[in-house]
């Protein structure tokens, strides 16, 4: 029995890692939507599982579809992805099949300025709390309670365009458009995110053969506009200096926007 103990966590651990490994890059199959689907930002009903993890981009994500609404489940992997979003937001484009529809794109959270949430990005916090997590248990416990807490608070608007009948981009999160946005923080503090568009309008967007381009993008912060000055420009030449070590890719990923595109084909209902 003790040699069998012994044995489990290593099988666990073995089992964990080859589910990792098998999981592609961009998912490649039809998922029918639970009936018991909430967006939410909770993964229970997926049983805490995925279609894809997109490793450069820190994310694992399911597209799936019910009758009447296409869905987003995703969850970054580390809390790197989870600070790249609460300072810039993810994006959800659905591309079109014409250059004469416009690609439906919905954001969330929203930022209209760089810094507009300053100090709101609890992750920061975690990042120093996670380096002992046994003494720290009650200080993220309470962190990630009152974080959950804060979403629905803090998080109000969600940015959509390629929807005629809206003028404004900016909608709220309880908006009439059927257009649904949820989410959390897990245990280990890993951001997860669900979104639910009504097919209706994505009408221009799938093929024949019920399939559907998108692209999901992480966004780097909002860049406040320069206003023109009055004063006059004094031009310094500076001297040559030795270049910087060049980008690695973290930090690509944390100051530029980056991205991955897909194709969903509908799924059937079982």
């Amino acid at each position: 029995m003790q040699n069998i103990l012994k044995i489990l966590p290593a099988f666990f651990l073995i089992g964990s890692i080859a589910y990792a490994q098998k999981l592609p890059k961009v998912q490649a199959s039809s998922v029918w939507a639970p009936a018991n689907i909430k967006i939410d930002g909770k993964t229970t009903e997926w049983d805490d599982l995925f279609q894809a993890h997109n490793q450069p981009n820190h994310i694992y994500y399911t597209l799936s579809n019910d009758d009447n609404n296409l869905y987003l489940t995703a969850r970054m992997d580390d809390i790197a992805g989870g600070k790249k979003i609460l300072r810039g937001g993810i994006t959800f484009t659905i591309i079109p099949l014409s250059k004469k529809t416009s690609s439906l794109s919905v954001t969330f959270p929203v930022f209209k300025k760089r810094g507009e949430l300053e100090g709101h990005n609890p992750l920061f916090v975690y990042g120093i709390l996670k380096e002992d997590t046994i003494k720290n248990k009650t200080k993220i416990d309470t962190l990630i309670a009152s974080s959950n807490r804060d979403i629905p608070k803090i998080y109000k608007e969600i940015h959509i365009t390629g929807i005629p009948e809206i003028t404004d981009p900016f909608q709220s999160v309880y908006n009439t458009l059927g257009i649904r946005v949820g989410a959390n923080f897990d245990k280990k503090m890993r951001y997860t995110y669900e979104l639910a568009i009504p097919l209706k309008y994505l009408e221009g967007s799938i093929s024949d053969v019920k399939s559907i381009r998108y692209n999901i993008k992480l966004n780097v912060e909002p860049i406040i506009p320069m206003k023109p000055s009055a004063q006059p420009i004094n031009i310094v030449v500076l001297q040559p200096v030795s270049s910087p070590r060049p980008l690695s890719i973290d930090d690509m990923f944390n100051f530029e926007d980056s991205d991955f595109s897909g194709v969903y084909t509908l799924a059937k209902k079982p």
